[in-house]
């Protein structure tokens, strides 16, 4: 089976990289589908699940967005965060999204609101993740 090389950065450190059959990334137009042999592409990446195939073996992350770059067979995600499910604390998550729900309801200017609004959306993202990953 085809495969192309694909690398996921993030400022922890690289999270993956290794070939990969399929991965599916979360965009502002909806989730896009990279197979080998993709047209170059430059996009960003919104709060959501990064998945990733070989073959029969998958890797899901969640995300706080990012940049995707795509050449040449190969996919480099700069990721502002991806994380596994294990590693997500769902009670911090939830005291975030409060915070984030204050901030929003109490923002001062569209400046706030948009800052809250972009924080409430990561949060919310985590939570979809968290809950998908458990029933699978």
């Amino acid at each position: 089976m085809k495969t192309f090389n694909l690398k996921l950065i993030s400022p922890t450190g690289i999270k993956y990289e290794a070939s990969a059959t399929a991965a599916f990334l979360p965009t502002a137009e909806g989730t896009i589908e990279i197979l080998p042999d993709h047209m170059p592409l430059i996009a960003l990446l919104s709060p959501g699940e990064i998945i990733i195939k070989n073959n029969a073996e998958t890797k899901s992350l969640v995300t706080d967005g990012g940049l995707v770059e795509i050449a040449d067979n190969v996919v480099k995600i700069l990721a502002d965060e991806a994380e596994e499910a294990h590693n997500l604390d769902e009670m911090k998550i939830l005291e975030a999204k409060k915070a984030a729900e204050n901030r929003l309801a109490n923002a001062k200017d569209d400046v706030e609101h948009a800052d809250a609004a972009a924080h409430l959306e990561k949060q919310l993202s985590k939570l979809t993740f968290l809950k998908r990953r458990r029933h699978k």
